[in-house]
């Protein structure tokens, strides 16, 4: 029998991961780990379409009131996940009974908007059910759902050279630094991140983007071996930083910042590399460079494009509220928030 539920944590948890790495759409946010990380400022929802005790479709859900009462928020980031390897018509019947389960449960709240970021590729019945099912694209979208993947089964050689030439160039200059590269979870690592991040976000004026080193913490308590910090350094001198999320075969590029001495040596480069032939050698799959916005963040990315990896647009966001003005409340505190769903 198919029914949809709403789970409890107890019912859950055993089971999440496990569920979620058979859907070929999985993604690391949508992860048990991922949930309890986020729970401090959210209320974590775990949904899912049930053939018996079987998932035909799953999401992990944050669930927020906003300020003063506008809305109830619902914010499905990665999911739902419902491509699995049975005929594609059951993958779209999933979806679409998924949907129609989730937008009853959410109805129950006072002004309800539900916001999801699907991470599958995009596909034309995939937006047929979603529009089918009520679901529109947001007025404000946080990003664009393009992103970059690097197709980790290529040998390095190939890897190597299939880099845009000024790419590789920039490679041999860092490499001429004789940087140095740690890898690791221990909170010396976040310590000499931070500044890195901060400076960054303090330079593009994305304040509402800064972290402390609670947050860096939390992450890293919270997402355990599914996330690994680095920086590197050269000539004694820390010039770059990021950190890397991690789930079955994929991964993922979660932070990335330098400060202009390291960009001035193109260690962001060196970074990069050493970061794809790391997760090679740990057996992974793809990469996703997590997204990319050519008009409003041109910079970064020609850099990811100098990679040469394969260009993906995601099914990307989508949102739905029975009420037309409680959806535009909702994009109007996500403008107010320099579109933060933090």
């Amino acid at each position: 029998m198919v029914t949809w539920r709403c789970l409890s944590a107890e019912e859950a948890q055993p089971n999440w991961d496990k569920w979620l790495s058979g859907f070929d759409d999985y993604h690391v946010k949508q992860t048990w780990a991922w949930g309890a990380w986020k729970k401090n400022s959210w209320e974590v929802i775990p949904t899912a379409l049930l053939n018996g005790e079987t998932p035909m479709a799953m999401a992990l859900g944050l669930l927020r009131k906003a300020p003063v009462g506008a809305a109830t928020v619902l914010w499905i980031n990665g999911g739902p996940v419902f491509r699995k390897d049975r005929p594609i018509e059951q993958d779209f019947a999933s979806l679409s009974k998924y949907l129609e389960g989730l937008k009853s449960h959410l109805a129950t709240y006072s002004r309800p908007v539900l916001r999801l970021n699907l991470a599958g590729s995009m596909d034309l019945e995939a937006q047929l059910v979603l529009r089918q099912r009520g679901f529109v694209r947001p007025l404000l979208p946080l990003d664009t759902g393009l992103t970059y993947v690097v197709e980790l089964n290529r040998s390095l050689d190939e890897l190597m050279a299939g880099l845009e030439r000024n790419w590789r160039n920039q490679l041999r200059r860092a490499e001429a630094a004789v940087p140095e590269i740690t890898f690791g979870s221990d909170s010396s690592l976040w310590q000499r991140y931070l500044p890195l991040h901060n400076e960054l976000v303090e330079r593009k004026g994305l304040r509402a983007q800064s972290l402390s080193l609670a947050d860096l913490e939390r992450m890293s308590k919270e997402l355990g071996g599914q996330i690994e910090f680095m920086v590197v350094k050269a000539q004694g001198k820390d010039g770059c930083g990021g950190a890397l999320w991690t789930f079955k075969e994929k991964a993922y590029f979660a932070l990335s910042a330098a400060n202009a001495w390291g960009l001035e040596r193109n260690l962001p480069n060196f970074m990069y590399w050493r970061a794809i032939t790391r997760l090679k050698d740990a057996g992974f799959k793809e990469f996703d460079l997590t997204g990319i916005d050519p008009l409003r963040n041109w910079g970064v990315f020609n850099f990811k494009r100098g990679l040469q990896a394969r260009a993906v647009e995601q099914l990307g966001e989508w949102e739905w509220s029975p009420s037309p003005w409680t959806r535009r409340a909702f994009n109007l505190g996500l403008w107010l928030k320099q579109g933060s769903l933090a």
